[in-house]
């Protein structure tokens, strides 16, 4: 009588390099797509912060005909806290901006954050109000003229409110000028080139064919990362 001997099928150690291999490819492919996409739902979503602190500033202009300026704000009271008896707030990092207003008056839900950048113990993500020629946020220096910085859709403005996003990387950065300021033309080749068609102080470049800009970058804390200025509103 023959016994049957059951055997085991198993890989080869030429099938486990070849499904090694297939893996690392695909890996390699599909994970610079992925973190594309990942960075490119934050800046879509920090683009809707700057919407809805444009939709909160516009209803503060309709109620007090007249926006703060940060330089003079000297105590905000915070109802978002406490409604009933509220105390003056003290913001952790800096001095009180427009921003802090309209968070602890409730009229933007949201804080002052945004997906993409990075905060440090000098800069976090923030809502300011300057007059034309007055510093913002970061130690920027908003001229009102062309050759230097001004928002595409100020026009004569004599106070801006802008949104302030700190120590983006370059990739954040060029993402970010390319969904606000862009279309860019065919001569913007590189992340570097989207972000200097507007650095402040520079004007706008001639490379990417721009002719105004509501995104503009300063250099951040770090080597390769900027300070991004944003539109909101403007009186």
């Amino acid at each position: 009588m023959k016994t049957s001997i059951k055997q085991n099928s198993a890989f080869t150690l030429i099938e486990m390099i070849g499904v090694l291999a297939i893996i690392g490819i695909l890996a390699a492919v599909v994970a610079p797509r992925v973190i594309e996409s990942i960075r490119d739902a934050k800046v879509t979503s920090a683009v809707a912060s700057v919407s809805a602190a444009k939709t909160a500033a516009i209803g503060y202009y309709q109620r007090y005909d007249n926006f703060p300026l940060d330089e003079d704000l000297v105590t905000v009271l915070d109802y978002k806290s406490d409604p009933v008896n509220p105390v003056a707030y003290t913001p952790t990092v800096g001095d009180l901006d427009f921003g802090d207003v309209l968070v602890r008056q409730s009229q933007l839900l949201e804080q002052e954050k945004a997906p993409i950048g990075r905060t440090d113990t000098d800069a976090v993500h923030a809502i300011g109000c300057a007059a034309v020629g007055g510093n913002l946020i970061g130690g920027t220096t908003y001229t009102g003229t062309t050759a230097t910085f001004r928002f595409k859709s100020s026009g004569s403005a004599t106070r801006i409110v802008y949104y302030f996003m700190p120590n983006l990387t370059l990739q954040e950065a060029s993402a970010l000028a390319a969904k606000v300021n862009g279309p860019f033309t065919a001569d913007a080749v590189s992340d570097l080139s989207f972000v200097e068609a507007s650095i402040v102080g520079n004007g706008i470049a001639t490379v990417g064919g721009l002719e105004g800009a509501n995104a503009w970058f300063a250099p951040g804390a770090a080597t390769g990362e900027f300070n991004a200025y944003l539109y909101v509103s403007h009186q």
